[in-house]
């Protein structure tokens, strides 16, 4: 019998196996032969090896018997620490996954265990498992975009949704009503969170995955993103004894790690620092976290209530949902308490009009609101195959009254898995309430007025932040035209 470690397994051939499944069994695809997939697993272990990766594959698998030390070697040197080539390109983004027979409950644990493995692996931040009429459509949100990675069928996407389910202490036999539930893993030395949430829809369970990996976490204000005077700026409003401080944007923008990252900047022993949440998305040492149960009547206002017995100095609420809560933020804000919070708008001036449509009075907007950030994530382009952008002008994807000198973009290359972009940075748009601002919303100005009185301090529109980072070459045009 060959050592293993001198076989070169074919990257087509390695890439039926993700490399967090291949360590999990252990497993190494060797070759397809007529059609059968040869693996190398350990030797007494070749039962549930084949259940496990015939599951996986969708193919017949044979299997070659080897030593754990000798199989663990071959594996790490084939998949060479873990980069895998992008999809070939059939310009959907796909990543492909092929779909696979379900031959047992222990298959639907190994592939809900290598999916959590190899989302956490990838970095993405969500999991989508989503039934249709005959399929079952799995995706990952990767730097803040969907990309399917597999298409099992219907029977094995409901056992796989009912393993789900089962890890996050849910109600299996419940499939009328949403659902949410947490999981709590083990994935490469440290502890991950996932929320899972579900949804009845037409043709089943939608499980959605919020992953937290607080390893991810950044809780450095000056590696948000930030330029220099922006930074200046919003450390000056949280160093301010009283009044509100408001992110805004769309869910997923990274309001949540702002806010955080401003609570940790905050954080010393000589100040009492509660948040309300809804959830608690990471716990944060040193600040009282209190998480939102609506269904006992712990909602936003009522928990709020209760914080201001608690004599606090700053207080983060979650988000402000309705008047009620707008209400007592506002009046906490005014009577010796710093308060950080969130509302859904599409830019920074938009928070005036939002808190006046909830009932508040202009004068206390006015007296109480300091600072407003409105934010966005943006793509960043690969640093291994960024590139000059030769065809930008071509395209007609972006406001071409803008030139931008020398527009970059990436190629597409493994480290990237073909989409040109890795990770993202935040992109920010700050409105100071100052003593002019504030007299003009007592006076129930619209918000293009605010905006221009705003230009002559320097506001700059979240386009205008965003087009800065093309021109260093952080972002493409396309990125910036798509989120702002």
């Amino acid at each position: 019998m060959a050592d293993i470690n001198t076989i070169e397994p074919p990257q087509s051939v390695l890439s039926l196996i993700p490399k967090a499944l291949a360590l999990k069994i252990p497993a190494l695809p060797l070759a397809v032969e007529d059609g059968i997939l040869v693996c190398a697993v350990p030797e007494g272990m070749e039962e549930g090896a084949v259940r496990d990766l015939e599951f996986v594959t969708g193919r017949r698998v044979r299997c070659s018997p080897r030593s754990k030390a000798e199989l663990d070697s071959a594996i790490s040197r084939a998949y060479q620490g873990g980069a895998e080539p992008p999809n070939p390109h059939t310009g959907d983004g796909h990543l492909s996954s092929p779909a696979a027979p379900i031959n047992s409950e222990g298959s639907a644990v190994s592939l809900a265990s290598a999916l959590i493995a190899d989302a956490v692996r990838m970095g993405a931040s969500d999991i989508h498992v989503e039934p249709y009429e005959t399929f079952v459509r799995i995706r990952y949100r990767l730097d803040g975009v969907l990309r399917e990675v597999s298409q099992p069928g219907v029977a094995q996407g409901r056992t796989l949704i009912s393993r789900l389910k089962i890890m996050a202490d849910l109600d299996i036999a419940e499939k009328r009503r949403p659902q949410d539930g947490r999981i709590r893993v083990r994935e490469e030395g440290r502890t991950i969170d996932i929320r899972v949430s579900t949804l009845p829809t037409d043709f089943g369970e939608k499980v959605v995955l919020r992953i937290l990996d607080k390893s991810r976490l950044q809780l450095d204000l000056s590696r948000l993103g930030f330029e220099d005077a922006d930074l200046t700026s919003f450390k000056k409003a949280l160093k301010l004894p009283h009044g509100m401080i408001l992110v805004t944007g769309p869910t997923g923008s990274g309001k949540t790690t702002t806010l955080y990252a401003a609570l940790n900047y905050l954080n010393h022993p000589g100040v009492n620092i509660t948040t309300i949440e809804d959830p608690i998305e990471y716990n944060l040492p040193g600040i009282n976290q209190t998480h939102v149960r609506a269904d006992i009547g712990l909602t936003f206002a009522a928990a709020l209530r209760s914080i201001l017995r608690q004599d606090p100095n700053i207080v983060m609420v979650g988000e402000i949902r309705d008047g009620e809560t707008a209400e007592i933020a506002i009046r906490a804000a005014l009577t010796g308490h710093l308060v950080l919070s969130t509302l859904h708008t599409n830019d920074a001036p938009s928070a005036i009009t939002r808190l006046t449509d909830m009932g508040i009075e202009p004068f206390l907007v006015a007296a109480s609101v300091k600072m407003i950030l409105a934010q966005r994530l943006l793509r960043r382009i690969c640093a291994e195959c960024g590139e000059e952008d030769l065809e930008a002008e071509r395209r007609t994807t972006f406001d071409q009254q803008i030139r931008i000198s020398r527009p970059r973009r990436g190629r597409g290359c493994p480290h990237c898995r073909g989409t040109g972009y890795r990770g993202r940075t935040a992109v920010y748009e700050l409105l100071t309430v100052g003593d002019r601002l504030s007299e003009m919303i007592s006076t129930k100005v619209g918000a293009e007025t605010l905006v221009a009185v705003a230009r002559e301090a320097g506001f700059a529109s979240l386009r205008e932040s965003a087009m800065r980072l093309v021109e260093k070459g952080m972002t493409t045009l396309e990125e910036v035209s798509r989120e702002t």
